[in-house]
């Protein structure tokens, strides 16, 4: 019987039945065995991927009248993380590929890159800039709320607030505001792979 964590490819499919682009594959997700043996991952882990990243796209593809994507396999990726350190295999980036960097200056999530497609001239100006379209969105999906200053946050007085009943009403607040921010706050990726297919 196994019980260590491991890293899981999970199937997204979307919620409408018509809909051009009906599937998403999202590599790297953590998760683990049941007692039977059998990958899993939390209800809660899920949901996070399903609201940042799958249904966000499913949205936006129904939305952009070029778009013809049927499917996509994205990897979930630290720049920083060495291949040999990341448990799970990423494809390779080169200089073909498209890197769109985020436009949000708190996102979790800096870069996504979109495998090449090996498209040229006209009908490449045009992937490209649905893709944009398309993905770019998903920056927005992992920005933070400000953090305090630290010359605050040393502060015995900001420390007692926080701890005070108040602090603890206005901590509530914030989480359901974005039920996703501790998973947020804890991200182990900074960027995504994007294969179109």
């Amino acid at each position: 019987m196994k019980n260590e964590s491991l890293f899981l490819e999970v199937e997204f499919g979307s919620p409408e039945p018509d809909a051009i682009l009906n599937r998403i594959e999202i590599f790297g997700i953590p998760g683990s065995y049941t007692k039977a043996g059998e990958p899993t991952i939390t209800p809660k882990t899920r949901k996070f991927f399903d609201d940042l990243i799958t249904r966000p796209i499913f949205r936006e593809a129904r939305r952009l009248p070029d778009c013809d994507f049927e499917y996509l396999k994205i990897w979930l990726y630290d720049t920083e993380t060495p291949d040999a350190e990341r448990g799970y295999d990423v494809p390779q980036l080169d200089a073909r590929d498209l890197e769109i960097r985020s436009n949000q200056v708190s996102s979790q999530l800096q870069f996504i890159y979109v495998l090449d497609n090996e498209l040229t001239g006209n009908e490449y100006q045009q992937w490209r800039q649905t893709t944009n379209r398309l993905f770019r969105p998903l920056f927005r999906n992992f920005t933070m709320p400000p953090e305090p200053p630290s010359e605050l946050t040393e502060n015995p007085m900001f420390q007692a607030l926080v701890e005070s009943p108040l602090g603890q009403v206005l901590q509530s607040f914030n989480k359901n505001l974005d039920p996703n921010l501790e998973l947020k706050k804890n991200l182990f990726f900074n960027a995504l792979i994007i294969q179109i297919d």
